[in-house]
């Protein structure tokens, strides 16, 4: 079945700051020691690893982060803390385009862990994000670049639905990360971006804690 789909990168896009930033924000707050501990951990990192190998084991050093919370502390870390950074656009086009009978996905690097809250704020029919385990090592690639378009495209067969290609919608911050997912799309925006690109429009979204 043809749908009109809208595709939304998260951070940056439907809010101001790096999750992951607000996260270790907050997570250096509540433990003490945690910013010597984390930088002690990623210095020793590269001297043992290179390339993706090294950029895997930084996510993976960031997102140990995560051994601090429970379920529900990540709940109300989104509903308090990453939602106090949404643009007041993105949610009102969120909201828009649910009226208006568009299947929205919400499809970020940021991990599962947290990110499928943003669902109790926001209308989105399905949420992709990065695949963790108990450990906080990465289940198969980071939800990035083409792993992107691939994760859509698999779920969308399973709800046996195909892109209405002309009637559909992308929105990023990134052109040079989220251009795979964005050209499954006839309709691109590019979100405080001022990179010139044919195919895609600009918006300017107003950034809440400024």
């Amino acid at each position: 079945m043809k749908q009109k789909i809208a595709l939304f990168d998260f951070d940056r896009t439907v809010i101001s700051k790096d999750s992951i930033l607000i996260l270790y924000d907050k997570t250096c707050k509540k433990i003490p020691g945690f910013r010597s501990k984390l930088y002690g951990n990623l210095i020793k990192g590269t001297f043992s690893r290179n390339g993706k190998k090294l950029k895997t084991a930084v996510k993976e050093e960031f997102l140990s982060m995560l051994a601090y919370y429970s379920d529900e502390e990540l709940r109300k870390f989104v509903h308090e803390d990453v939602m106090a950074y949404a643009f007041k656009e993105a949610v009102d086009e969120i909201h828009r385009l649910k009226e208006e009978g568009y299947y929205i996905m919400l499809v970020s690097a940021s991990v599962e862990n947290y990110l499928v809250y943003v669902k109790d704020c926001l209308p989105f029919d399905h949420i992709i994000g990065t695949v963790i385990d108990e450990d906080y090592k990465l289940v198969g690639e980071n939800n990035r670049h083409e792993q992107k378009v691939s994760n859509i495209l698999a779920h969308l067969q399973e709800k046996n639905m195909v892109i209405d290609y002309d009637n559909s919608l992308s929105y990023s911050d990134s052109l040079s990360a989220d251009r795979p997912m964005m050209e499954l799309t006839k309709s691109r925006y590019l979100i405080n971006n001022p990179i010139k690109a044919q195919g895609y429009d600009h918006l300017h979204w107003t950034d809440p804690r400024k």
